[in-house]
């Protein structure tokens, strides 16, 4: 029997689009090609022809295999051979590391092509690493080719970067045409096919590459040119045509098939031959791959199925009897985790011997940081349970384990396969509501608080008010939020992790009731230092960062969320990954470190895409566009305003819509379109939910608001606006909402033509702006302010203000607001001096990002870890800058910077 040929027709224009890609990425320019299409369908032979024909490119190749999706990292690991990653290991730090792989092998100025097969069996750790790297490919001289079968993209991040990024071509794999399978049987050396046989096997096969090759062997191309369509198998039974190739090999060599398709896709020879009861199968694996179903594996006592489809077929063939027997055999052949998977597959029933043997794997693997692994163990275990409350038991503690890992499809599913109704069930349920925005995330969770029985569950109620009480705070509703987390703290123990748990979400309640300094009191329980906080009270060390930020105490803020952050890059899991990540983000842009504001929001927003928790993708997308938005980049800044509000919609509590708005309102506000910020606030206002919505200390956007009512002239408004302002400051004070508001009655109180009035505002703004460590709002301050006295005839304290607050705009970078007092200043006969060669040299947002941190005596290494891109890119960047600059080191640039 001739074995099944791998040449290659074809595929023409998808080859000519790979190398147009390719020579973009040659030229610096990063892309990627993500090639889906059926199984069977060619995409990885396509993929080895086009990585066949390169010179002089390097060539990183991994895959994915259905049987290690729970192998974590094993497709990172791939791409570096001798390396073991962690299993705890945080995607983002696997990620940066995978950047620094390509920035090593990019150096000698080649070509980089990134070729990963099989996404769909790709293990979750590593398709969340490597998505991170591919986003952060700026400048990089690398092509990524990424195949997956159609359907393949379930994970939320991989399909809005599939299909929204511009770095990224999608091509999708149709079927062989009549010409193709003409030259396929020549080159087959099977004869000429002809036309009516050519067409009849692309319509009989949809042209799938891989059965067009089978039937062509099997059948011959006299049959497929005969008349009528007797003896044709339709598509769907592409498994009979394989199993038919089988069937004619002699028994041991079936048996040498069966055993490989019971160890998975690859497995070492002696395995095999171990499991099928073979001692010297040289025969039947000269037999194998004589007949294409077999090939060298990656090393030379591995065997590996010349596809994925020949092993389910054959696996699938198999008698539930044979299937257990053989099983039960590959378990003595393996160890650790695997064993444990073919016991699990060979067991006949019910057997609670085995599951709490896999639900000691599953604890294990879960305090090593294996969330993948421990929920699967978790899941065989409640197969195997002999009672319907240990399986329930079990399916809701691997639920727990994909919550916590923010693995929120899986944890769905977990779930929706629990069959009995509980208190447990309807708070995890309630959780993931909450973290995914249902509906229904709140009758659930009040279903498990009255289902509860406090004697024997009370830490199911207690978690399930501390939920509530995150819920009432994100739907605007502070009084219950602190019923809620009273309820939780009554019911846990001191000291205990739970207790921990509901004095965080009782701390966030009381920030959001404007209470923030009690909310500060509730943590007291941590130590002062950020470094000294226990691990398991990360989340705890998270909520005071937070509340820091809503208190202006940005100082403390930035320890407590920089030292949180760094944790999570190890792999730490935590319940408040996105808000640390934004509001250490909101810290550093009040702080006035935009680029660390900038990469802190992206990293946020990464984060929230991968785990697709919209409320968290509505703050990253804010952050993002704040920073951008003030800076003038405004058709970024507009992309990230959409994206906040389209998360917004998907989770419509008054925090999203507030988090949204405040991102419009924000750059509305940069272009000048005092309609456009009203726009922008309206959604919030519509809520009717401004104790939260309107928190000074949390949202921006009263001032922005009030501003803009002033500048069209509806004074009256802005006076209400302006009350509304000052009655939601906080009883305990707040020196930023202080200083705002009164440079928003000045600016009113000019508007009035009340001289006296806002002569006065502005003095005890500037007396407040002491306390308040924000340099932009230190800026709005001075320009309005220089705008007043300038209408008042003050010219020299007029300039004063106008070229202090022209320093500090350029300092940040904020070109809309330099330009302003460049023109303010104008009218007073000063021409402005620059502030910030660097900006006003034209340099871009990410020119000036990796300037400001070369600046400060970082290699370019720790420029790229800091940012969270290749040194490729930072070296590109860099250059770029020396030009626009007209200087040639890193001291002339530190020189102009400083």
């Amino acid at each position: 029997m001739t074995a099944i040929d791998t040449s290659f027709v074809g595929r023409q224009s998808e080859l000519r689009i790979l190398s147009e890609r390719l020579a973009a990425a040659e030229a610096g320019r990063p892309h990627v090609v993500y090639l889906e299409g059926a199984p069977g369908g060619g995409k990885s032979t396509l993929l080895s022809e086009f990585l066949g024909s390169l010179s002089g490119a390097v060539i990183l190749q991994a895959a994915g295999d259905e049987a290690e999706t729970l192998l974590s990292y094993g497709v990172i690991d791939q791409l570096r051979p001798g390396t073991v990653t962690e299993p705890g290991t945080d995607p983002m730090a696997a990620g940066q590391r995978l950047l620094e792989l390509l920035d090593r092998r990019q150096a000698d100025g080649q070509v980089v092509v990134l070729a990963l097969d099989d996404l769909q069996w790709f293990d979750r750790p590593s398709s969340r690493a490597v998505l991170f790297a591919l986003r952060r490919l700026r400048a990089d001289k690398v092509l990524a080719v990424v195949s997956a079968r159609v359907g393949g993209l379930d994970d939320p991040g991989w399909a809005r970067f599939a299909s929204g990024d511009s770095r990224v071509t999608r091509l999708r794999l149709g079927g062989l045409r009549p010409d193709d399978l003409t030259e396929l049987a020549s080159a087959l050396g099977l004869g000429v096919l002809s036309q009516r046989g050519a067409s009849r096997l692309a319509a009989h096969t949809e042209g799938n590459a891989l059965y067009c090759r089978a039937l062509l062997d099997e059948i011959g191309i006299a049959a497929l040119s005969a008349a009528g369509d007797r003896g044709l198998p339709a598509p769907r039974e592409l498994s009979a045509v394989i199993l038919a190739r089988v069937a004619a090999l002699p028994a041991a060599t079936q048996s040498f098939l069966a055993a490989a398709a019971v160890l998975g896709q690859h497995a070492p020879i002696p395995a095999i031959a171990s499991v099928a009861g073979l001692p010297d199968p040289e025969h039947e694996v000269d037999a194998a791959v004589a007949a294409g179903l077999l090939a060298d594996g990656a090393s030379t006592l591995e065997l590996v199925f010349s596809h994925p489809l020949y092993r389910a077929a054959i696996y699938a063939d198999l008698s539930p009897a044979s299937r257990r027997e053989l099983h039960a055999r590959a378990a003595q052949v393996v160890a650790d985790r695997a064993r444990l998977a073919h016991r699990a597959a060979a067991a006949l029933g019910p057997d609670e011997a085995l599951a709490a043997e896999l639900q000691a794997s599953a604890q294990a693997t879960a305090a090593a940081g294996d969330a993948a692994a421990s929920a699967w163990a978790l899941e065989q275990a409640a197969a195997l349970s002999p009672t319907a409350a240990d399986r329930e038991r079990r399916l809701l503690d691997a639920a727990v384990v994909l919550l916590n890992a923010a693995d929120t499809p899986a944890a769905t599913r977990v779930l929706a396969s629990c069959q009995a109704a509980s208190a447990r069930r309807e708070a995890l349920t309630g959780l993931l509501g909450v973290l995914t925005g249902s509906p229904s995330a709140e009758g659930h969770l009040l279903a498990a608080w009255q289902a509860h029985d406090p004697r024997t569950e009370g830490e199911i109620g207690a978690r399930a008010a501390t939920s509530l009480a995150n819920w009432m705070v994100l739907a605007g509703r502070p009084d219950e939020a602190l019923t809620w987390a009273g309820r939780a703290v009554d019911g846990t123990v001191t000291g205990s992790a739970l207790r921990a748990m509901a004095r965080t979400a009782q701390a966030y309640a009381f920030a959001a009731a404007s209470l923030g300094p009690q909310g500060l009191d509730t943590l007291g329980f941590l130590p002062g230092s950020a470094n000294e906080v226990p691990m398991p009270e990360t989340d705890a060390l998270i909520m005071r960062g937070m509340l820091k930020v809503y208190v202006d105490d940005l100082p403390g803020a930035i320890a407590d969320l920089g030292v949180a952050a760094a944790r999570l890059r190890t792999g730490l899991p935590s319940t408040y990954p996105g808000p640390c990540l934004s509001h250490l983000s909101e810290a550093y842009f009040r702080r006035g470190d935009w680029d660390a504001a900038l990469t802190q929001a992206q990293l946020a927003t990464a984060l929230a895409q991968d785990t697709d928790r919209p409320l968290d993708l509505a703050r990253g997308h804010a952050r993002a566009a704040q920073v951008l938005a003030v800076r003038g980049q405004w058709s970024a800044a507009q992309a990230h305003v959409s994206a906040a509000r389209a998360a917004a919609e998907r989770f419509p509590v008054v925090v999203a819509v507030a988090t949204a708005a405040m991102a419009g309102a924000c750059l509305a506000a940069a272009r000048g379109d005092l309609p456009g910020v009203l726009a922008a606030t309206e959604p919030v206002r519509a809520t009717g939910l401004l104790g939260v919505g309107g928190h000074p200390g949390m949202f921006t956007w009263r001032g922005l608001e009030a501003d803009a009512l002033t500048g069209l002239g509806r004074l009256d408004d802005a006076e209400t606006a302006l009350r509304e302002f000052e009655d939601a400051i906080p009883a305990a004070g707040l020196a930023s909402a202080a200083l705002t508001l009164a440079r928003c009655r000045g600016n009113l109180a000019m508007a009035r033509g009340d001289a006296p009035q806002a002569e006065a505002a502005f003095r005890r703004g500037h007396e407040i702006a002491a306390n308040v460590p924000m340099p932009f709002e230190h800026a709005l301050l001075s320009l309005d302010n220089g705008r007043r006295l300038r209408a008042a005839g003050n010219r020299p304290p007029a300039v004063r203000r106008l070229e202090q607050a022209h320093q500090l705009f350029s300092s940040l970078g904020a070109e809309p607001y330099v330009r302003a007092c460049v023109a303010d200043l104008a009218t007073l006969q000063v021409t402005a001096t620059a502030g910030s060669p660097a900006a006003l040299a034209g340099l871009s947002r990410a020119e000036l990002a990796v300037a400001r941190l070369v600046a400060t005596g970082l290699t370019n290494r720790e420029v790229a870890s800091e940012l969270f891109v290749s040194v490729k890119t930072v070296e590109y960047h860099l250059r770029n800058s020396y030009i626009k600059l007209d200087i040639t080191s890193r001291r002339a640039l530190a020189a102009l910077l400083h």
